[in-house]
């Protein structure tokens, strides 16, 4: 047993080896070069002079490379190594701590696997930890990662097994190597009643070169399948597109237009009237101006007040609102705007009077549906009972702004948004889906609708279902007697036994139950605008 002082077996046996040898270790870590006058170190490329003698490359290993170990390095008086530092063993708690830390960060991040590569990333790691060793390229992508993957899968798996419903939402989308894939979405609400989402796959078509319904469906069908969760399936969402809800027909699955899109799509054809279309191209013309010239941008940033320095915002199509915040953004500029226009030679022409008019207008009548798709747009809180609702502030809101609008092509656009309204959205009030996320949002309840037609034939099925419910959970107990109040000894009174006869036949069944709690339900006070539905009936 060795004692502080000591040298153990294993470094005597390497000193003696080392001199039968006849070679230091040192050379392990330089080459020499210049016909053996001169060594270069193999770590970091520096080179020395030396003539057999190690000792000045000995004493660069110690200074800038601690973690090296010679068997030969001079040992001090009463103590072992201190300056020798292994690296963990790959089998360390230590390592796959800091292992699983990077797969994370590279995957939360988004950040490329050659993170790793980075030599200011490296000198990052060992700084924090010069025991550990980075992995390369290979080791995070196929060995890291796809254990970092394994773990969630089965995390998310368990989590699954005990969801009795979810909905998923899916998408295609090509990236910028022109491939396609599709994504598909749960969203849930867990045992703490609290909404999550998880993505289940990100894959290519099964036939790439296929669009089809029925290729679509039959990939997505693999997905569910694949986590077995096709039988908790409430809902599909998607785009309105043709083929995405035949998709949904072939799997059997109810179907639900993504609200947000739906309102993209009233947007982008109420852009598309003639007598609007042609201020916006300006728009799209003058932001596209400022965007190629650094130099007009420059004079478009100087131009406005300091501390109140905007940038131009660019339309996109496929970028919800982008049209509304970029005309938003240039009314807010346009009196610097028009100065950097009028100042610079070969510039479009700055709007004028009428068409800023015209613009004002849009913004008026596009501002509610900006707001409606931000707040349908959350991933964390419940948003399929603020549909409905949305519609009916949506109609209510443009039939207040006919007052309010200053030219002809406001109005003709109020005309295409109320029609549009009328086609697209008021579907969604005689959607079971959305009935029922209204009538138990207990914000909204019956009064979140705009149809009394509508509220009643919701109420009809909700009682239905609840019903349903009543008799799954309890199987044997349909119909449930009272129980027969007991009466004292020697207190019979004859005349009241039809009571206990009308008493016997007051059966309460499980629609009775259900009428009985809806009613109490619809008849307490609506909360307030920030309740959380998922909060009220957890409690």
């Amino acid at each position: 047993m060795s004692t502080v002082g000591s040298v153990s077996d294993s470094d005597d046996e390497c000193s003696n080896n080392t001199s039968r040898i006849g070679k230091s270790d040192v050379w392990k870590f330089f080459e020499k070069i210049k016909n053996g006058t001169s060594a270069r170190c193999k770590a970091c490329g520096k080179i020395y002079k030396t003539t057999g003698n190690t000792s000045n490359l000995r004493d660069h290993l110690r200074r800038l490379h601690p973690t090296i170990k010679l068997c030969d390095l001079p040992r001090s008086s009463g103590s072992i190594l201190p300056f020798i530092e292994n690296k963990y063993d790959k089998f360390s708690a230590r390592k796959k701590a800091i292992d699983n830390a990077i797969s994370e960060f590279v995957a939360c991040s988004i950040q490329p696997f050659s993170l790793v590569d980075e030599k200011s990333f490296r000198k990052l790691i060992n700084v924090l930890d010069p025991r550990y060793e980075v992995p390369s390229r290979t080791t995070l992508k196929h060995v890291q990662m796809e254990n970092l993957f394994d773990q969630m899968k089965a995390k998310l798996s368990s989590t699954l097994d005990k969801i009795e419903h979810l909905a998923i939402t899916t998408d295609l989308w090509t990236s910028l190597a022109s491939k396609s894939f599709i994504t598909i979405t749960c969203h849930f609400v867990d045992e703490a009643f609290i909404l999550r989402s998880a993505v289940l796959s990100t894959n290519i078509l099964l036939d790439e070169s296929n669009h089809s319904a029925q290729n679509i469906a039959d990939t997505v069908r693999l997905v569910l399948d694949k986590w077995n969760i096709y039988h908790k399936i409430s809902a599909v969402v998607t785009d309105n597109d043709k083929t995405m809800i035949k998709m949904c027909q072939i799997i059997q699955k109810r179907h639900l237009p993504c609200f947000a899109h739906t309102l993209n799509l009233i947007v982008q054809e109420a852009l598309k009237l003639d007598c609007i279309q042609p201020v916006v191209v300006k728009c799209k013309r003058i932001v596209t101006f400022f965007k190629n010239s650094n130099i007009a941008y420059a004079k478009f940033r100087n131009a406005q007040q300091p501390g109140k320095v905007y940038s131009l915002k660019q339309e996109v199509p496929t970028r919800w609102n982008s049209a509304f915040s970029m005309i938003q953004r240039i009314i807010l500029t346009n009196d610097s705007i028009a100065k950097v226009l009028l100042g610079t030679p070969k510039a479009p022409a700055p709007l004028t009077a009428d068409e800023v008019a015209i613009l004002n207008d849009i913004v008026k009548l596009l501002s509610p549906f900006d707001n409606a798709t931000v707040k349908t747009s959350s991933s964390t809180s419940v948003t399929v009972s603020l549909i409905i609702p949305i519609v009916c502030g949506l109609w209510d809101t443009m039939d207040g702004l006919k007052l309010k609008l200053e030219t002809k092509e406001g109005f003709n656009m109020l005309a295409i948004l109320i029609d549009c309204i009328k086609r697209r959205l008021l579907e969604y009030e005689r959607r079971t889906v959305t009935r029922f996320g209204t009538l138990l949002h207990p914000r909204f309840k019956k009064e979140g609708f705009l149809s009394p037609q509508n509220v009643s034939e919701a109420t009809k099925l909700l009682e239905n279902d609840i019903t349903l419910l009543n008799k799954n959970v309890h199987p044997a107990n349909e119909n449930t007697e009272p129980p027969t109040p007991t009466e004292s000894p020697g207190h019979n009174q004859p005349l009241f036994q039809f009571l206990k006869r009308n008493i016997a036949k007051k059966i309460r069944t499980d629609r009775v139950d259900s009428i009985l709690s809806l009613r109490n339900y619809y008849d307490s006070p609506n909360l307030h605008e920030d309740c959380n539905p998922l909060e009220y009936w957890h409690l």
